[in-house]
């Protein structure tokens, strides 16, 4: 029988290192197998175009679907969320209700329901969720020099405190800046990941400051525009964005032009640029890669899959001087699935959620619409 549970029951069970090796091997087994052994689809968007009081908002269901035999599972999750547009950038609007995620996965052999999932697992110590940290930070040895210590920050929402928390899991970082266009929220950032990380944080009222002297800089806001100069990159950085695409809200007329995190000198002064998934920045007609592209700032040449360098069949960086950037840019299903089997794992171990009692479809007896064809 299937197991319902739900990801709450056992997410703090698995220590973001551990999210990091599983995302990690995710994409290595996309990278070997790709269409054989290990399959993922570009996550899909459906929109549903409405107006909240005076203000244009968008209902959201994000589809993601992959699997891989190296973990024995395949599988979707869905989730639904909105959008409203405030000027530059996107928040949730008034009403915007609790988003609920729900994971299907399935036995790769026996073909059979292993579990149903509710809500995405999160990262523990953080507040955001612990795929887009683990999926971040995936390939860091791969991109950023042995010695990075210094971190620039861009943001200070949940994915910022998440990533750079898990960061300072996985390497030992000794400062790291911090800027925000709104004085109090990096502020108060800076202090909360001071105290939470014990590496001194510091808010910095100028945009290019937080790119100054760092080795590592995340890219985690929610902006529509660029945030970083290119002019401002240094030998040897290392770059993380996460902003994904919106294409749906240009076709909707919510927003005007596809939304950017990284500028043009930025692409044009990297050594090359990681994406994760060149499928899906085409499907998506993503801003910082797709676009790009089409207007002949950079080619297809300059971009590699993080799943190929993973498996081996595309050099990461080769030279301490390399700025190389690395577009996380949304959700794959290959890497929901493989933590949601994870998380369906432990759930089994500690007993937790509860069986659904599935049957399989009764045979038809002989009589009725069958006889009819």
């Amino acid at each position: 029988m299937a197991l319902f549970f739900h990801s709450d029951e056992v997410d703090e069970l698995i220590p973001l290192e551990e999210a990091v090796r599983i995302a990690e091997g995710a994409l290595r087994s996309l990278g070997m197998g790709r269409g054989k052994t290990a399959t993922n689809a570009p996550r899909k968007r459906l929109h549903i175009h409405q107006v909240l009081g005076e203000r244009p908002y968008d209902t959201v269901l994000n589809i993601y679907a992959g699997g891989s035999s190296a973990y024995g599972s395949i599988g979707a999750q869905v989730a639904l969320h909105r959008k409203l547009i405030d000027g530059k950038v996107q928040r949730q609007p008034p009403s915007n209700p609790e988003q609920t995620e729900l994971a299907l996965i399935y036995d790769v052999e026996s073909g059979s329901l292993l579990g149903l999932m509710a809500h995405r697992p999160r990262h523990v110590r953080g507040t955001a969720d612990l795929r887009t940290p683990a999926t971040s930070l995936a390939g860091l040895d791969h991109f950023a020099r042995r010695a990075a210590r210094r971190v620039g920050i861009y943001g200070s929402g949940n994915q910022a405190c998440s990533t750079f928390m898990g960061l300072t899991e996985l390497r030992k970082i000794e400062s790291a800046k911090v800027y925000s266009p709104t004085r109090s929220h990096r502020e108060a950032f800076a202090r909360k990941m001071s105290e939470l990380t014990a590496v001194a944080v510091e808010p910095v009222e100028v945009p290019r400051e937080a790119a100054k002297d760092v080795d590592i800089i995340l890219c985690m806001t929610n902006t529509n525009v660029p945030v970083i100069d290119g002019s401002w990159l240094e030998e040897g950085q290392y770059i993380i964005s996460v902003i994904g695409s919106n294409i749906e809200l240009v076709q909707s007329g919510n927003i005007d032009s596809p939304r950017r995190e990284i500028d043009d000198e930025t692409l044009k002064r990297c050594s090359f640029i990681v994406a994760l998934s060149k499928e899906q920045a085409i499907d998506s007609q993503q801003g910082d890669i797709y676009w790009p592209v089409q207007n002949g700032v950079i080619t297809w040449e300059k971009v590699v899959e993080i799943a190929d360098v993973l498996a081996g069949k595309a050099p990461g960086r080769t030279d301490d001087k390399q700025i190389i950037l690395y577009k996380n840019q949304g959700g794959q299903g290959i890497i929901d699935i493989a933590l949601a089997t994870r998380c369906y794992e432990l759930a089994r171990e500690k007993g937790k959620g509860h069986e659904m009692n599935i049957y399989p479809r009764a045979p038809h007896s002989g009589s009725g619409w069958r006889n009819i064809f």
